[in-house]
């Protein structure tokens, strides 16, 4: 039997990451949050709102959503991602901290790879600022999808 269908080849060692600073609240609108910081977001979603605008039928959301995301690309790896998006709140950490009453906030942090393999470091400095802030880090993997996975038999 020839060797190339015994023998696994080795996944490749493609990875991605991505970054996002995600605030939600049941009383402030997202329109209310942008003002409050002095930045717009890259998504927003008002309470109330169709989950699925145009579709009557969708759930109403619950809460505001106010999304702004790194702006890196996703060949960064997730650190620089937390830092770009901690930068962007400096000066703002009052207003953060008025938000914080009404709001939860959140920094979102995706990985995946296309081996399932993978992993970064988050600095302790970096840590300290995310914990100053008061900023809970969410930390979203992904595994290899069945389309990763057959790509790679090919």
């Amino acid at each position: 039997m020839p060797d190339e269908l015994t023998t696994p080849r080795p996944m490749p060692d493609a990875k991605w990451s991505a970054g996002s600073l995600r605030i939600t609240s049941r009383t402030i609108s997202a329109a209310e949050i942008s003002e409050a910081l002095g930045i717009g977001p890259h998504d927003k979603f008002e309470q109330g709102g169709l989950a699925i605008p145009g579709n009557p039928e969708s759930f109403r959301r619950e809460s505001s959503v106010w999304i702004r995301r790194s702006g890196l690309g996703s060949d960064r790896w997730p650190e620089e991602h937390a830092a770009a998006l901690i930068r962007l709140l400096e000066g703002r950490h009052e207003a953060l901290g008025r938000l914080a009453v009404d709001c939860e906030v959140e920094l979102l942090l995706g990985f995946g790879s296309e081996n399932g393999q993978g992993g970064c470091v988050l600095p302790a400095d970096l840590l300290r600022e995310v914990g100053l802030l008061g900023i809970d880090v969410v930390l979203d993997l992904y595994r290899p999808t069945l389309d990763d996975v057959s790509s790679t038999a090919e």
